[in-house]
């Protein structure tokens, strides 16, 4: 008997001894669109906090990743903490980038010199905290025991002075008089001792996390906003290339190009992966030719309902993205099981039921042999109405899988205005804020309070007046959108007032009730006129559906798939629910194959599997 157990434990040991070591997440060999995970074909899906909960020390994230854990997601992305940003930014309300006073943790070490911009001690581009490794390492192993990646982005772009001035590589927060040049150069390779810094802490991180699978880096998030250099991007792919040359695993390099789509003319030959923000299908499309991942890693600026999130993802899958990433809003400091009730005037959206309907977008594709499958619309020959439109991948013969959805009005090149009456409850000075993506010019009672006529990224103007009480005024604001992201929301403050959102009660009409003229145009200068409607107040964030059209699918869809003869499998899903609305096998003898779908009121998706 005690031979018998020796004989078991030197076989264990020698199984163990014999085990090939893991690798990090890859591209799949079979076809590098995708990813190899575990030895398993992967997609990527996740609905992400605000990028804070390593850098931020009161976001506790044990409690987040059991919650991606419970809908099965398995993404999710974070800063390191050269950047972060101001509790009002971006108009985002519990903001995890914006950690409170104290609350900052980075690469770096605190000094004993006080002056940090946000409070406490300036930093030492010295010395590393140690604290701070300790706690990334926790975060990535928590992440990988529930299955999560982490795309870790090193750097990001400084949108103004309020974020600079909040980075530890600004001279005025750090000991080492490193950084005096100014944001535009921080992101180049114009400040030699600023790079310097920049490549220790990209090798230091590098070095420190080389033994996790569950892994990736993004090398800067929007670089394509102020002044970060193409050839700065490059230095810094090649320094973690060149790290990890001698260490035993090598990860995936991300490049975050553009907003909506671009075309890249020129790839740098060590990204692996292309990451755009609110991407259309165009991103897949237009770059598909270079046989590498394309991933959507950002959401927003569409509202805060579920339905314009649901509708980018599944179109983006079926046009063949890889990676897919929400930015949640529900995650928040003491909500991190993502319980918050944001407001309206958030710039995105998120919650458990949105949560709900990625996991039934993951279980789809996940179904699919999606690693043989490639995007197929010729195979698409008709039956799709003009309000509708739809995305195909096909395994020509072997399976099917389409998306179908109600279309957006384009919200690329086009204006709005808004205009009607105001009053103020009380006599004294207003301050009206608009946020917008992109340009916008506001008056009150005919006076020019803000004049912003520029492309830009998302931005808060402000404009001050004097109003008196219970004396109404004209109002009017306008606003054009011109390409990537969208949004354009007002805010305002005065006596007795906090800053906030405009109630509908202070926008008195002619004809009673409450609420503003819109009108819709369909160029950026307001001249050809499309559309007009009542709201109730000024909240644009990026869908014309909400005030210009219907919700219901108005024409019966029918699509005509050119299929090979065969037996087939025919399942219609519901992806709000997950749920096959409709099912039949079918004997085609190959050519046009017309389908019927079941009635919906935005979306459908169809699976069409062989049955040899």
């Amino acid at each position: 008997m005690r031979l018998h157990k020796l004989a078991i434990i030197i076989l264990a040991l020698y199984s163990a001894g014999c085990q090939r070591p893991t690798q990090p997440l890859r591209v799949h060999p079979e076809n590098p669109r995708y990813f190899l995970y575990q030895n398993r074909p992967a997609i990527l899906v996740g609905s992400t906090e605000h990028y804070g909960a390593v850098l931020n020390l009161d976001f506790d994230f044990f409690p987040y990743f059991e919650e991606l854990q419970k809908y099965g997601l398995n993404l999710t992305r974070t800063f390191t903490g050269v950047y972060c940003e101001h509790p009002e930014a971006f108009n985002i309300t519990m903001n995890t980038l914006a950690p409170d006073s104290g609350k900052l943790i980075c690469p770096w070490a605190r000094s004993d010199v006080p002056g940090y911009y946000n409070g406490g001690n300036k930093f030492d581009l010295t010395r590393w905290d140690e604290a701070y490794f300790t706690r990334l390492r926790d975060f990535i192993t928590q992440a990988g025991r529930r299955g999560v990646i982490v795309e870790l982005v090193l750097f990001c772009t400084y949108y103004g002075d309020e974020q600079w001035n909040l980075s530890p590589l600004n001279s005025i927060n750090n000991i080492n008089h490193i950084g005096s040049e100014g944001r535009d150069a921080v992101l180049t390779l114009q400040d030699s001792a600023l790079t310097k810094v920049q490549e220790e802490m990209v090798r230091k991180i590098v070095t420190e996390l080389n033994g996790f699978d569950n892994l990736y880096y993004e090398i800067c998030n929007e670089p394509y906003f102020e002044s970060v250099t193409d050839e700065w991007q490059r230095h810094i792919a090649q320094v973690i290339k060149e790290t990890e040359r001698e260490l035993p695993k090598k990860h995936l390099i991300a490049r975050n190009i553009a907003n909506n789509a671009a075309r890249i003319e020129d790839p740098d030959p060590n990204v692996d992966i292309f990451n755009f923000h609110y991407a259309a299908s165009a991103a897949v499309d237009w770059n598909y030719f270079l046989n590498k991942p394309i991933g959507d890693d950002e959401t927003g600026f569409a509202g805060t309902h579920d339905e314009p999130y649901r509708l980018e993802g599944w179109n983006f899958f079926l046009s063949g993205g890889a990676l897919y990433d929400h930015l949640d809003y529900s995650f928040t400091v003491q909500h991190e099981n993502g319980t918050y009730k944001f407001p309206d005037s958030q710039p995105g959206g998120g919650g458990s039921a949105l949560r709900e309907q990625f996991k039934n977008m993951k279980t789809f594709v996940e179904g699919l042999d999606f690693i043989h499958m490639k995007p197929a619309q010729s195979v698409l020959k008709g039956g799709v109405p003009e309000n509708l439109a739809g995305r195909l991948m096909a395994d020509s013969g072997r399976v099917y899988a389409g998306y179908f959805y109600r279309k957006s009005d384009q919200v690329q090149n086009i204006s709005l205005r808004w205009t009607g009456r105001i009053t103020a409850p009380e006599s004294g000075e207003y301050i009206f804020y608009p946020f917008t993506d992109d340009g916008v010019r506001l008056w009150i009672d005919g006076k020019l309070l803000v004049d912003d006529w520029t492309s830009h990224a998302p931005k808060e103007n402000s404009g001050r007046v004097f109003m008196t009480a219970g004396k109404t005024v004209d109002f009017r604001m306008d606003y054009f959108q011109g390409a990537g992201g969208a949004v354009a929301d007002l805010f305002w403050q005065g006596p007795g007032l906090e800053k906030g959102e405009i109630a509908q009660q202070y926008f008195p009409q002619k004809e009673g009730g409450g609420g503003l003229l819109l009108e819709w145009f369909d160029d950026t200068e307001l001249q050809n006129f499309k559309a007009k409607t009542v709201v109730k107040n000024i909240s644009f964030n990026g869908s014309l559906d909400l005030f210009f059209l219907s919700s219901k699918a108005t024409e019966k869809l029918s699509p005509v798939l050119d299929v090979p003869a065969g037996r087939y499998r025919v399942e219609w899903v519901n992806p709000l629910t997950g749920t096959i609305e409709k099912m039949k096998s079918i004997r085609h003898d190959g050519g046009d194959l017309k389908l019927d779908a079941p009635e919906f009121d935005v979306d459908v998706a169809l699976r069409v599997k062989s049955e040899k």
